[in-house]
């Protein structure tokens, strides 16, 4: 397994996340070395919180929180789930699956050994973080959930699922304007929602340079309009690294991926 690591100078500036890097390192199915990075934060006698991340984020999502809580004595711990933030990144997508990244977390939550744990899971770190915790029960003593689940839904409509499976099956690429359009403005029905998030499963599978400080700048902070308009000209001119408009969270979220290999 080809295995990529950030170089640390990516992360050499970044504007609140000072905590100091923790790193364990664990075996894949091939038995190459996956090296995950975590932040350990707070008194190492308090009550452990670990703080898992979603897509399309890295522990930084909590960065503004972690001070908080761990004044009030909470330890808390925030990894990095592989193939983002400071943690190892597997090249291939084919690398990547929900059963292995449950089974990397495993190996990296015994080899630290933590203990009376209660998780906070976000978005797939929400459906890692309870696989985790039915397979280590005995290291859990409560569960907090944001924005997350195990979804199993059998009773979807078939006329849905092969809407669903049209979409996905139909080559033609999806621009930024048609997914953001397919997945924001949407209703509340089931066949609406279901669509929207094949909109954004599409648009992950098909381009090969996210542009996650966008999406996530986007999501989470008011930008003065003219500011991110030329963010989002200086990323289409394939200049996203040297654009003088990036907010200090789209730098951040950007941060992990020097270049489209990673």
């Amino acid at each position: 397994m080809k295995i990529l690591r950030t170089p640390d100078k990516r992360f050499a500036h970044l504007k609140e996340y000072p905590f100091n890097p923790h790193y364990t390192t664990i075996k894949t199915h091939d038995n190459s070395d996956l090296r995950i990075h975590h932040i350990d934060q707070g008194p190492k006698n308090g009550p452990i919180l670990l703080c898992i991340h979603g897509q399309p984020v890295w522990s930084y999502l909590y960065s503004r929180m972690i001070p908080l809580l761990a004044e009030a004595g909470v330890r808390v711990i925030a990894p990095d789930l592989p193939g983002y933030g400071k943690s190892d990144k597997p090249a291939d997508r084919e690398d990547y699956s929900y059963q292995r990244q449950v089974d990397w977390m495993n190996q990296w939550l015994q080899k630290n050994d933590f203990y009376n744990v209660t998780l906070f899971g976000q978005d797939w770190g929400g459906l890692i973080g309870l696989r985790m915790v039915a397979d280590n029960d005995a290291r859990f003593n409560q569960v907090s959930m944001g924005n997350t689940g195990l979804p199993y839904n059998p009773d979807v409509p078939e006329d849905i699922v092969k809407k669903v499976k049209e979409f996905r099956d139909d080559p033609t690429p999806l621009t930024m304007t048609n997914f953001l359009k397919g997945f924001i403005n949407t209703g509340n029905s089931q066949e609406e929602y279901i669509l929207a998030f094949a909109h954004w499963q599409k648009y992950c599978w098909q381009t090969k340079d996210l542009p996650l400080g966008i999406f996530n700048s986007m999501s989470m902070e008011r930008r003065n309009k003219i500011e991110f308009v030329l963010e989002q000209f200086m990323d289409k001119l394939g200049l996203r690294n040297i654009s003088p408009f990036r907010s200090i969270l789209s730098r951040a979220y950007e941060a992990p991926f020097p270049d489209p290999s990673f």
